[in-house]
Formats: structure tokens, C-alpha cells, sequence
């Protein structure tokens, strides 16, 4: 039998093919094996049963037999049947897709849970490291720098994982999980970093520890913190850089909860950076090794004359340090400080162009620069001339700042029976002293005084304060009614960049738009005198840079009604070298606007529809002056563009400006 023949067989079955019986035909003689079975039997072959073939004809068993004979499926008929297994496939591999990306939400949304939870308890660890550290609750902040830890520990662990970097590849909003990622990033090198040196300094510092009693300063531990409180300034500073220099994100609720973040450790920061100097300083600035007494020239300013650093130096005294222990000399009014026919330093020509000769000869106007370490250089040399005394430094403080004193030490009662509080300092050494019926160089004289009496009083009286009063003295520092230059160098390198130097800000990395007012009536008006500054973003720049819009308001409050009662000494009638130009009631005013660093002053519009003076450059920057006089109730307006540099990090600007006086407040956005 063929191989066809065999095919044919086993196929036999499947063939119903209708033909007419074939003729009989003649049955051979059967063989028969050696056991009687015949070997032509079907029914014995190997069991398997054999179709009948009889009647069919060779051509009709054929492969090539015609498609009549033999059913085919078709070509339609097997595309159909690819067709649904093809279908099959893809819906199984849907499906598996499907179940893949519901577990993988299902785990994102548990990690972001995790990770939403680890950030709050991060935050709330923040905060109360913040109110530990200035409360000087050593337990409370090594908890809350645990606390911290703990929770960004966990949002670091969920948000390192390889599933957080799939959905930063999703057009727009992807950006918005690499912020958060990149924020979580840097929160944890501060948790590793950071905050480990500052639970070795609260161990080691105790705040509650500092203080001063019989006039003697006592501050144990703090040198043995400076090396970790110095190193965990610097990875603070370094984050809230990095902070600072993320985009904002698409989705409101992540970019607010940047802004507040941002806004949360750059205070941190700040404080951890005041601890730092305030640690790499104080040993040898108070002589706490009793091993290098000091001397200081303190200068009382009257801000009722405002001056770009805040007021009048108005009175002039000293104090020394020996072994912790503090000791204040008698104040003197400036008008008892000789003037020079010859400057006491050499000045710059930007100096002159903007301040003029008395800069440098006149004792009362040295701080007519908003740099204070240049005025403060100038008036230890003016202090060197008069009184033959070397100083190491110079301190410059204002009413506000006593006032804030007293609030924490209680009140005290002048030589002349005045009470003076946490309320009222302010009130009476710049606006009701005047109206007491004294001489000028009476009033001088009874503000030299109170100023010696109320500093004294501080010292003597704060005991058990201190903590309280470190506050307070940060508070007005950040405000600017506190400003130290030191004359030893690697001191001042140690102060230099923070708020209490008093420095311009030339670094382009830090934008920062400087505004300052310098009084220019010779009176007191400035009482009256009331000003704010707004900011906001206005546009960003193809080079990165960004352009802000500075709103500056000035208005004097003054009634016309109460014009005929200002006394003499108040309206500078007669005393201003262009008195015949000043009418009683009016205050004139000289305005600096500063443009960031490595930045300009793009365009300005002022409400007398006029333009600057000025423009011209000091220390490197762009500086517009303006004259400005109001009249009783006028209001004044200067709405600048300036320009930061490219090289500025994050898109908010600093200002920096003359101190308030009262509970007026600038704003930034």
C-alpha cells in the first residue's frame, strides 16, 4: 500500500461520494497465515478498522482530485478563525495591562499617602524645631528634630523608588512630580546633614543657660557649638537655595505647599545662620575668655530724621566688655562732636555725587550712606577725633529696638519722672518730647539721656530674660533697628551678608531691591512721614532673568489743621540750609532706589510725571535719586521696573530699606 493509499485510509470516512455500484468483479482466492487469518483482513490489521474503497477509482483518490470530490475551508473561513484568536490575544494582553496599571495605582496611591503623611509630620517637626530653638527648649528641639527626621526618612523612602520616576515622563504635570521629588531630595539631605549638627549644638547649648545677671553676660557652651551650628548653617543656606531655584509647579496645591515650604526653612535657615555668627562671634566680642576687653561707640539714632540706616545719629556713647561683664558711658549729643573743615576719611566720587562732602566732615550725617559699614567706619573715626578713644566696633540702635526691650525687662522712669514701657518709648522720644516746651539742645540732651538710661536698664534688668530677650533682639534686628560692625576682621568676615551688617547687597545670585530715605527738611517731620513698598513679579526674560515691579508709596499724614502747632524744632523752619524753599508742613525727602545686583533699572514712572535726578552707580549698582516734597496730606508714588541678574536664584526679590518706626510693614510677593 502507498503512502497515498495509507492517507486515504485513515481518512476514509471523512469521503461520502455518491456514484453507481461497480459491475461484480471476481473475489480472488484469500490467503490464509500459518494461524488461519487472513492477511487481507481490514479487520485484522494492527486493530485498526480499514474504510471500504471498493468503487473508486484511482484519480478520484488523488490529492489533486477536483474540489467537487474533496471539501477545502477558505481562504475567508481561516482569516475569520486567525482573526478571533488574533483578537484574543490583545484582549488578553489588555487585560494584563489593565490589572498592571490598576496595581501600580494602587501602589502609587498608597506611596503617595505614605509620603503625604511623612511630609506633614516633617512640617510639623520643622515647626516646632523653629519655636524649641528660639524658646531654648533643649528637649523640645531634639524631639522635633527627630520628629522631622522620621517623617522625611519615610517620604525620601517612597519617593526614591523606581515607580516615582515613571510618571515624571507625563507632558506637563510630569514636572510636578520631579518638584516633589527634587523637594523631598533636599529635605532629607537636610535630615542627614543638617540636623544631626544641630542636635549635637542643642546638646551642648542650652538657651535657657544664657544669660545675663549683675550686668555680666554668661553664654556656656556656645563656643563648643560654633564648628556644628557653622556647619549646619551652611547646608541650610545650601538647601533653601535649591529651595528657592525649583520651578513652580503646574497644580496649585503643590505650588502652595512649595511656597510654604520654601517659606518655612528659609526661616529656618535664617535662624540657624544668626545662631551660627551670633556663636562664631560673641566669645570674642564680649570678652567671654576675659582675655581681650573691648570697647564699642553705641549710636542712638532718632528716626524722627530718618536716615537711610534709620535716623539722626543722634547720640554718642560707649560701652565695654571685660570678661562677660558690660559697663556704659554717659551719652553725648552729636551737636557736641566737632565738625572737620577736612574729611575725617577719604571719599569716593559716587560718594560725592550722591551724599556730598558732609558725608565725610559732619558728624550727624555720616550715616547719610545706606552702608553701614562704611558709615559706621566714618563715625569711629569722627568718635577717634573728638574723644582720643579707639573703639573696636560700632553699634548703632534706634527707639524701636528699646522698646522692644523694655516689653521683655518692664518698664523704667526717666530722670525727668516720664515712665517708659513696651508702649510708649517710641512715642515720646520721637514725637512728644518735642512738644515739652524745651530748648533744642535740651532735648538733645533729655534724649542722650534716656537712651544711656533705658540701655542700662536692660542690662541690669535681664536677668532670667534672657531667652525672651534674644527674641526681641532678633525681631528688630531683622527690621533693622540693629545693626554691629566690628572693626577686627575675621569678626567682621562672620557678620558680613547678614541683616545686622547692614551691608548693600552686592551678590547677583541674591536679588534684592534696595530703597532707603535720607530726610532732607531738618526737622522731625518724619513722625509724620508714612511709606511702604510693594513687589511683585512682571515678567521673566529669554535669558532667565526676571523683571520685578516696585511700588513705593510715601504720604504725609499731617493735617493742615495742626500745621500753625508744629514746634520750630519739628518743622525745621529756619534750620535748612534752603529754609526760605521749605514751608512749615512740607517734608522733603531724598529717595535712593537700588537695582538688584549685576541687574538695572529697566523703566519708572513717578506720580509728577517726572524722572529721577539721578541715575548713576554705587558699589556697583544702579541707583536712581529723587527729591520729593509733600505738602500736608499729598501722597507720593514711584512705580519702577528693575531687572534682576540671570544668575539670581528663585524668583523672589528681597528688599532692603530704611527702618519703620511704628507698626507699618513692607510686603513682598
Amino acid at each position: 500500500m502507498t503512502s497515498s493509499d495509507d492517507e486515504h485510509q485513515q481518512h476514509g470516512d471523512e469521503f461520502r461520494c455518491d456514484v453507481p455500484p461497480a459491475p461484480p468483479v471476481p473475489i480472488p482466492e484469500v490467503p490464509v497465515d500459518d494461524q488461519g487469518v487472513d492477511s487481507n483482513d481490514p479487520k485484522d490489521d494492527g486493530g485498526i478498522a480499514t474504510p471500504d474503497l471498493s468503487g473508486f477509482t484511482k484519480s478520484m483518490l488523488e490529492d489533486d482530485a477536483p474540489h467537487g470530490t474533496r471539501r477545502r475551508m477558505s481562504a475567508e473561513h481561516i482569516a475569520r478563525i486567525k482573526r478571533k484568536h488574533r483578537r484574543r490575544r490583545i484582549l488578553l494582553v489588555v487585560c494584563v495591562l489593565l490589572l498592571a496599571l490598576i496595581a501600580y495605582a494602587a501602589y502609587m496611591g498608597y506611596s503617595a499617602l505614605k509620603v503625604k503623611r511623612g511630609i506633614e509630620q516633617a512640617v510639623q517637626g520643622a515647626s516646632a524645631v523653629s519655636s524649641a530653638i528660639q524658646s531654648g527648649n533643649t528637649q523640645a528641639a531634639q524631639s522635633a528634630i527627630a520628629q522631622f527626621s522620621q517623617g522625611i526618612d519615610e517620604a525620601y523612602r517612597q519617593t526614591s523608588q523606581p515607580a516615582w520616576a515613571v510618571p515624571t515622563f507625563i507632558p506637563y504635570y510630569g514636572t510636578d512630580v520631579s518638584v516633589v521629588r527634587n523637594v523631598i531630595e533636599i529635605l532629607n539631605t537636610i535630615s542627614d546633614q543638617a540636623l544631626p549638627e544641630l542636635s549635637t549644638s542643642a546638646a551642648n547649648l542650652n538657651i535657657d543657660s544664657v544669660s545675663i545677671k549683675d550686668s555680666t553676660i554668661s553664654m556656656p557652651g556656645l563656643a563648643e557649638s560654633a564648628e556644628n551650628l557653622a556647619h549646619a548653617s551652611t547646608v541650610l543656606n545650601d538647601a533653601n537655595v535649591e529651595l528657592n531655584n525649583l520651578p513652580t509647579p503646574h497644580i496649585a496645591m503643590l505650588a502652595n505647599a512649595l511656597d510654604q515650604a520654601t517659606a518655612k526653612f528659609g526661616s529656618i535657615a535664617n535662624l540657624v545662620d544668626v545662631f551660627s555668627r551670633i556663636a562664631q562671634v560673641a566669645p570674642g566680642m564680649l570678652d567671654l575668655s576675659n582675655s581681650s576687653p573691648r570697647t564699642y561707640l553705641v549710636i542712638a539714632q532718632n528716626n524722627a530724621e530718618v536716615r537711610p540706616t534709620g535716623g539722626l545719629p543722634a547720640s554718642w556713647g560707649t560701652l565695654s566688655v571685660r570678661g562677660g561683664a558690660i559697663s556704659i558711658s554717659d551719652f553725648v549729643p552729636e551737636t557736641q562732636l566737632p565738625l572737620l573743615d577736612r574729611p575725617i576719611l577719604e571719599e569716593t566720587t559716587e560718594e560725592l555725587g550722591l551724599f556730598g562732602e558732609k558725608l565725610v566732615t559732619t558728624p550727624h550725617d555720616v550715616n547719610f550712606t545706606p552702608d553701614y559699614p562704611r558709615a559706621a567706619q566714618l563715625a569711629q573715626a569722627m568718635w577717634k577725633n573728638a574723644k582720643q578713644q579707639d573703639t573696636d566696633g560700632v553699634i548703632m540702635i534706634d527707639p524701636v529696638l528699646l522698646q522692644d526691650l523694655l516689653k521683655i525687662t518692664g518698664g523704667m522712669t526717666t530722670s525727668a519722672g516720664t515712665r517708659l514701657d513696651g508702649t510708649n518709648t517710641v512715642q515720646y522720644l520721637l514725637h512728644d518730647i518735642y512738644y515739652e516746651n524745651l530748648t533744642p539742645d535740651e532735648q538733645d540732651r533729655v534724649f542722650s539721656s534716656v537712651a544711656h538710661d533705658a540701655f542700662q536698664h536692660v542690662v541690669s534688668s535681664a536677668n532670667g530674660k534672657s531667652s525672651a530677650l534674644l527674641q526681641a533682639v532678633m525681631t528688630s534686628t531683622s527690621n533693622g533697628h540693629l545693626k554691629i560692625w566690628s572693626s577686627h576682621p575675621d569678626e567682621q568676615t562672620h557678620l558680613s551678608g547678614s541683616v545686622i551688617a547692614g551691608e548693600l547687597e552686592t551678590k547677583p545670585a541674591e536679588p534684592t531691591v534696595g530703597v532707603y530715605f535720607s530726610d532732607g527738611t531738618q526737622g522731625k517731620m518724619d513722625w509724620y512721614l508714612d511709606r511702604s513698598i510693594t513687589t511683585k513679579k512682571a515678567k521673566t526674560l529669554s535669558s532667565g532673568a526676571q523683571n520685578y515691579s516696585v511700588h513705593i508709596t510715601m504720604k504725609n499724614t499731617l493735617n493742615e489743621s495742626d500745621v500753625a502747632s508744629l514746634p520750630r524744632y519739628v518743622s525745621g523752619e529756619g534750620m535748612s540750609e534752603r529754609s526760605e524753599d521749605v514751608q512749615v508742613g512740607e517734608i522733603w525727602t531724598m529717595v535712593y532706589v537700588y537695582a538688584p545686583a549685576d541687574g538695572r533699572l529697566v523703566d519708572w514712572k513717578l506720580s509728577d510725571g517726572k524722572s529721577f535726578d539721578t541715575i548713576t552707580t554705587h558699589k556697583g549698582l544702579t541707583v536712581g535719586a529723587k527729591r520729593v516734597v509733600l505738602k500736608p496730606g499729598e501722597t507720593f508714588t514711584f512705580d519702577v521696573t528693575v531687572q534682576a541678574s540671570f544668575r539670581a536664584v528663585g524668583e523672589r526679590l528681597a528688599i532692603r530699606q530704611t527702618p519703620l518706626m511704628r507698626d507699618e510693614t513692607e510686603s513682598s510677593r
